[in-house]
């Protein structure tokens, strides 16, 4: 198998196949993230995907799902996501869904009867990286695109009939901005109609512009308490049907999944518990994040 650099995944793929198809990212400029920093964008060429795909058909594992990765495998034009499904489909006929990771802007490229021909080849659930329902916010991280944009992609995806996941990044306008963020993503998504919301606080990662940021003061950071009464915040607003809401990356500092809406009020009960088990001096300190998980110190 051919993966280059690091290869990331949501938690929720790790039974999945990683085919890789792309490496690095295409846009590769968020404030906040140092994933592809290493790594250039390119394409991978059909001939080694189709190698992959060979050698995982000669290995008795049995997959349903294939993640195509790096970076927002979804860039890919039309025709080779077509292609791309139709050697999966050929080396490994049990596969019934493919997915990996998209932005708003790859999915604008396609047109609503392309997203249709591509959902009936398997495509679904792709993670898109929406991040936040403010504009402001989106122009802080660098997202490449406006809220106008996003809603003209998911409005796009839900005429198609393609299901899709959204990511929401807690504390990305800071601790003065709590509730405000919450009540704008809860608007954004409640509109969007995903599948599953993906919620994981900031990350701060090393050698990113966010980092420079919040050394030269520019930028403050959120306390534990912060993290998860915004999530509490946003939660408590949502209104979707068939969502799954999901907190479990290593970030989390409380982790909580379930589905929406019959299990709103358990997953609030289980955030203030969790939020309860810890100190008041833990609450207040700003956690220092990145890719190794949560350290309070």
């Amino acid at each position: 198998m051919h993966y280059t650099g690091t290869t990331f995944r949501p938690p929720y793929e790790a039974y999945s196949l990683l085919l890789q198809v792309t490496t690095g990212c295409s846009h590769n400029r968020c404030t906040f993230c140092s994933m592809y920093s290493d790594v250039p964008f390119e394409v991978s060429p059909i001939e080694e995907i189709e190698a992959d795909l060979a050698e995982v058909a000669a290995r008795p594992r049995l997959y349903t799902r294939v993640f195509l990765v790096n970076g927002d495998a979804f860039c890919l034009p039309f025709e080779q996501l077509v292609k791309i499904a139709e050697l999966i489909h050929k080396y490994l006929p049990k596969v019934e869904t493919i997915g990996g990771y998209a932005s708003v802007n790859n999915i604008l490229t396609k047109s609503v009867d392309e997203l249709r021909k591509l959902k009936d080849l398997g495509y679904a659930d792709f993670n898109v990286g929406l991040e936040s329902g403010s504009d402001e916010t989106l122009t802080f991280m660098n997202k490449g695109y406006t809220l106008a944009q996003a809603r003209q992609a998911f409005a796009r995806l839900n005429e198609a009939g393609m299901p899709f996941n959204l990511n929401i990044i807690l504390a990305a306008a800071g601790p003065d901005r709590c509730v405000d963020q919450a009540i704008a993503n809860a608007e954004i998504v409640n509109e969007a109609k995903p599948t599953l919301v993906f919620v994981s606080p900031l990350h701060v990662d090393p050698h990113t512009e966010l980092e420079e940021m919040i050394e030269k003061g520019q930028f403050k950071e959120c306390t534990l308490r912060d993290y998860v009464t915004e999530e509490m915040e946003f939660l408590k607003r949502l209104d979707v049907e068939d969502c799954r809401f999901f907190g479990l990356h290593i970030s989390n500092p409380v982790g909580v999944d379930g589905m929406l809406p019959q299990d709103k009020d358990t997953l609030l009960q289980e955030l203030q518990e969790g939020l309860n088990d810890y100190t008041d001096w833990q609450l207040n300190r700003v956690p220092s994040k990145g890719r190794e998980g949560l350290i309070i110190g």
